[in-house]
């Protein structure tokens, strides 16, 4: 498979859940994110339905560590 390949941003890892709310994603839209490096040095990333629930949620405790 192509790493260039547009249906790549449609993985099926891709969360199909709000990291708020929980509501269901279309994973073929956009929505807001979130990235972070946890205390493993792994990149996350939390989609959100919306403006306002990624404006309410609050991170993982071990990704505020080095803020």
């Amino acid at each position: 498979m192509d790493d260039d390949d547009p249906s790549a941003a449609a993985a099926p890892d891709a969360p199909a859940r709000c990291e708020n709310c929980g509501t269901s994603l279309d994973r073929g839209n956009w929505h807001p994110t979130v990235g972070w490096t946890d205390s493993d040095d792994t990149y996350r990333i939390a989609r959100f339905c919306s403006d306002a629930c990624r404006d309410e949620w609050r991170p993982p405790r071990e990704g505020t560590d080095d803020s």
